[in-house]
């Protein structure tokens, strides 16, 4: 029989104080605030981590001791632009078990490549028998050869032929396999994508929901607004960023993940994108730029350009009349001379 520790009145084991067990529910669910706070803002200070969850910079650095400790987050020193006498200061970024804390989809991933090989089995195994059989058919031509001229020419020999090789150069080109597999992994994610976005129209708000389906999907998907109170519109923009890969391994080993991953965000939002950094390079978020105010100035200028010719096409021409005959008397005549 397994004998539980007595507790007090409250129900908290004896020596520990009442009400321990839910403070401590409350810690871990501030830490994954926390977490996911460093995450999407990081390099963050605790000052500016304070600020978002209503908390005192004290308190917020006291979970960020733990979770330091913990391996979760790493601090890095970050000089300011001002000139002058001081020590950097300290911003949070998420540390390499922080971001396997996360999860990964490796198992998708393996799952995925044996597909991959499956389909190429099947099809190596179609091809296979009429290869062989004309590999068989030009060996049974080079030895009917072979045999006629040296009985025409006693003492000649023919020379060698690699049936093999002739047989493969029809067969279909060597496809790079990261790269199909790349392929393979994130078109199950443009499907489903692709269906929630149909109906969606404005550039901002595509973005805005393809972040939130990144982020459901273990990508922890977020959007900075960029350069909204310029007054040029081509500058504003929007920047995709996904705080955590779930195959930044195989990422940082074949980008080609990255690209594949770039092509497919280009296609869902229908807009020419371009990738700004990756964590399997090294950076803490991948960011992509998304030109918003770019294409909402190309469309301005569309509209205003169909509506000139709408109203070009709708104004009737006006028919010149006869021109008007002036006649200047000659008392007038003096006068303007």
């Amino acid at each position: 029989m397994y004998s539980t520790p007595p507790s007090d009145a409250d129900g908290a084991p004896a020596g520990r104080p009442a009400g321990s067990g839910a403070r401590s529910e409350a810690d871990a669910s501030t830490r994954d605030r926390v977490l996911q706070l460093v995450v999407e803002q990081g390099p963050i200070s605790a000052a500016a981590l304070g600020r978002t969850l209503d908390l005192t910079a004290a308190a917020v650095r006291r979970h960020l001791d733990v979770m330091t400790e913990q391996g979760m987050v790493e601090v890095k020193n970050v000089t300011t632009r001002r000139k002058g006498a001081g020590r950097p200061s300290r911003r949070y970024v998420v540390s390499q078990r922080g971001q396997q804390s996360l999860g990964d989809d490796y198992l998708a991933l393996v799952r995925n490549a044996l597909e991959l090989m499956g389909q190429g089995d099947s099809a190596g195994s179609a091809t296979e028998a009429p290869a062989t059989e004309a590999a068989q058919a030009h060996a049974g031509r080079v030895e009917s050869g072979a045999t006629a001229t040296s009985s025409a020419v006693p003492g000649s020999t023919m020379p060698s032929s690699n049936a093999a090789d002739d047989a493969s150069e029809d067969g279909p080109s060597s496809v790079d396999p990261a790269r199909q597999l790349a392929s393979t992994y994130f078109s199950q994610f443009e499907e489903r994508y692709r269906q929630e976005l149909s109906a969606i129209e404005d550039l901002d708000e595509r973005t805005e929901r393809l972040s939130e389906l990144f982020n459901a999907d273990g990508f922890a998907g977020f959007t900075r607004l960029v350069g909204r109170d310029s007054a040029q519109l081509a500058m504003q923009s929007t920047q995709l960023c996904q705080g955590h890969c779930p195959v930044v391994e195989i990422a940082a080993e074949h980008p080609v993940f990255c690209e594949e991953e770039t092509e497919m965000i280009g296609r869902l939002l229908d807009v020419d994108v371009r990738r700004l950094s990756t964590q399997a390079a090294g950076a803490h978020v991948c960011t992509t730029h998304v030109p918003v105010g770019r294409e909402r100035h190309t469309a301005q200028r569309r509209s205003t350009s169909g509506a000139e010719q709408s109203e070009a096409g709708a104004s009737p021409q006006r028919i010149p009349g006869p021109r008007k005959r002036i006649v200047i008397s000659p008392r007038q005549q003096e006068r303007f001379s």
